[in-house]
């Protein structure tokens, strides 16, 4: 699957660009803690669409700075709307409590837990270690890691492969595009892509470029 961002700052332009993006991706990623102001309302109207609602923390690289308590009810609203998936961090003290809740309700709602190094790749061990526990906790694992190297790809891509179908493994940077490109094949669920020159993230690959080179891979 293609995954295509989606970093507006207010909500009629997201849901535009959502509508936009799914002509060529397979899914988008509402980057809520973008948007300058959202109700459970909001929520809703994304959640018809398939997407991953994603809240990021700002000690976790992203910009929602408000209340913690307010971000786990836009991530129960998403839940009771039973969006295709939520995207929560690992270090999220109520992951499990987000967890237990899609539970208690019976939502179809698939949660990913989520690890991010925005400096380093860590080593094949510790990312081994960072996925399992990961699992434990939710439907799937992610991690998006700033590749410097050919090792860093090589072990993003083994950890990937090991997980095949319950992953998605990022490389950030220029030395990661190949994790974004290759990913999919190792075994990851989807690949983020720009559009439009719109990114959310380091070494995201054009949404074109990216069918194209897979068309050439092919």
């Amino acid at each position: 699957m293609i995954c295509i961002p989606v970093i507006d700052k207010n909500v009629d332009d997201a849901l535009k660009s959502a509508e936009n993006a799914l002509k060529v991706a397979d899914i988008v990623e509402f980057r809520v803690d973008m948007l300058e102001s959202v109700d459970k309302e909001d929520i809703a109207k994304m959640a018809k669409y398939p997407s991953i609602i994603t809240i990021r923390a700002d000690w976790e690289g992203g910009e929602y700075t408000g209340d913690n308590d307010k971000r786990m009810e836009l991530y129960k609203t998403a839940i009771e709307n039973n969006v295709k998936f939520i995207d929560i961090e690992l270090k999220e003290e109520k992951n499990k409590e987000l967890v237990e809740f899609r539970n208690s309700i019976n939502s179809e709602t698939k949660i990913i837990v989520s690890y991010h190094d925005f400096e380093k790749t860590p080593d094949y061990g510790e990312l081994l270690q960072i996925v399992k526990r990961e699992l434990e906790i939710g439907d799937i694992a992610k991690f998006a890691t700033m590749a410097k190297s050919k090792k860093d790809v090589l072990n993003i891509l083994r950890i990937v492969n090991e997980f095949e179908g319950k992953i998605i493994g990022i490389g950030m940077g220029e030395e990661g595009k190949l994790t974004r490109i290759l990913g999919v094949d190792f075994g990851s669920i989807l690949t983020f892509s720009s559009m439009e020159g719109r990114s959310s993230a380091p070494g995201q690959v054009d949404v074109v470029k990216l069918k194209k080179i897979w068309e050439l891979l092919k």
